[in-house]
């Protein structure tokens, strides 16, 4: 088969899944035409469907059923050498994996079995979700790092699905652990939760190591992997010890002859003084906020200040900044940068407590303008506000 007709092949497939077609014959139309089909032909079937005009909000549920209907006959690329390497990100997010994967079938499910037998197992129960609830931190650094990386290459369908799904599985998580915490749960809606949870639990760890690993591969060079690693650190691990140190087998480039560490002692001049370069480099690395600046044209062009609020990568340098929000805010998102394009409005601010962070975000975004008020772009600025907010008497002594 040429691969023009296995790409309408795999397209009149997820047709029939997306007009509505059941299961069952999606999975008998497939295994007629094909023994194996490769990621890179799904992706870009999936994208093909977008291209035609598939509504953004049902993306999730169809690549939900995409990955249903090829599991067991998606062939394996050749393995990169380097992720069997410890302190590698993939060996990193395998090692996870492989303990989640222990944690759901070794340990909570089968107390869930012996807790509806009626063995009082529900202590261990509640500390198993607990463990669980932690992939948060496995999730979070796909979402800053590798989806970002996705999004670098033209792979934009995926990391919006699987964000959507990384949420859904936590809440997933966090209705079960409610349920649980409960003084005497109802056994049948503890048992549903859990069994909803682990599943897309199991059924993600797939899609990782199955579709997303080996669609970054294909695109990914040394020193990729390397700024995912270096950016481990800003949130941590689920479930195992901080990994080895991993570093490319050859020696990362330097920025070039303009960076900062070649041209220290270059002098900026201002309306009001100057500073070398390696001043305004310390000075805006030690502003107690986040800061973000987007170029004129939308794309990310850097991450700055001393406050370590969000998360962030290299990896998203030079990334359309609407692809660094999930679907739900994008919306708000783009009105904020037509309003900034347009000059209708220079700046917007909100002030608000994030579920994760427990602590009082105060964001502002303001439009870049030169003298003539050419647009140049936006800058994002993000603070801690927490203290400042329970200050009740004056200050003025050391």
């Amino acid at each position: 088969m040429t691969d023009k007709k296995r790409q309408d092949a795999i397209l009149k497939i997820l047709h029939y899944i997306q007009n509505g077609g059941d299961f069952a014959t999606a999975k008998k139309m497939f295994q007629e035409e094909f023994d194996q089909v490769d990621v890179a032909e799904i992706t870009a079937a999936e994208r093909e469907l977008i291209k035609q005009g598939l509504n953004p909000a049902e993306i999730q549920y169809l690549c939900n059923v995409h990955a249903d209907v090829f599991k067991g006959n998606i062939k394996e690329n050749a393995v990169n050498p380097d992720f069997a390497t410890p302190g590698h990100p993939v060996h990193t997010i395998k090692l996870e994996n492989m303990v989640l994967k222990s944690l759901v079938n070794d340990a909570l499910l089968p107390d869930l079995k012996k807790y509806q037998a009626g063995q009082d197992t529900l202590d261990k129960i509640r500390k198993e979700l607990s463990d669980l609830a932690t992939i948060d931190k496995h999730y979070r650094r796909k979402e800053t790092s590798l989806f970002p990386l996705m999004n670098k290459y033209g792979i934009t369908a995926p990391p919006e699905v699987m964000w959507g799904v990384d949420d859904d599985i936590r809440d997933l998580i966090g209705d079960a652990s409610k349920i649980a915490g409960e003084e005497h749960p109802d056994k049948d809606q503890l048992a549903e939760a859990i069994k909803k949870a682990s599943h897309e639990v199991l059924e993600m760890i797939f899609k990782e190591e199955s579709i997303m690993i080996p669609m970054i591969d294909e695109v990914a060079d040394q020193d990729d992997w390397y700024n995912v690693k270096r950016e481990e650190s800003q949130i941590g691990y689920t479930l195992i010890r901080k990994p080895m140190n991993w570093k490319p087998k050859e020696a990362k480039k330097e920025a070039g002859p303009i960076s900062v560490s070649n041209l220290s002692s270059f002098l900026i001049n201002f309306e009001e003084g100057r500073l070398n370069l390696e001043q305004l480099n310390a000075i805006l690395d030690m502003l107690p906020f986040a800061l973000t600046f987007i170029a004129e044209h939308d794309k990310v062009a850097y991450f700055g200040g001393g406050a370590e609020i969000y998360p962030h990568s290299r990896n998203a340098i030079g990334n359309d900044v609407f692809s660094c929000h999930t679907a739900k805010s994008r919306p708000l998102i783009k009105k904020i940068f037509a309003q900034f394009h347009s000059g209708e409005v220079d700046k917007y601010e909100f002030h608000f407590t994030p579920h994760k962070m427990k602590r009082c975000l105060y964001l502002r975004y303001y439009a870049v303008r030169d003298k003539n008020g050419k647009y140049l772009g936006c800058l994002e600025v993000a603070q801690d506000v927490t203290e400042i907010r329970s200050w009740t008497e004056e200050k003025k002594k050391i």
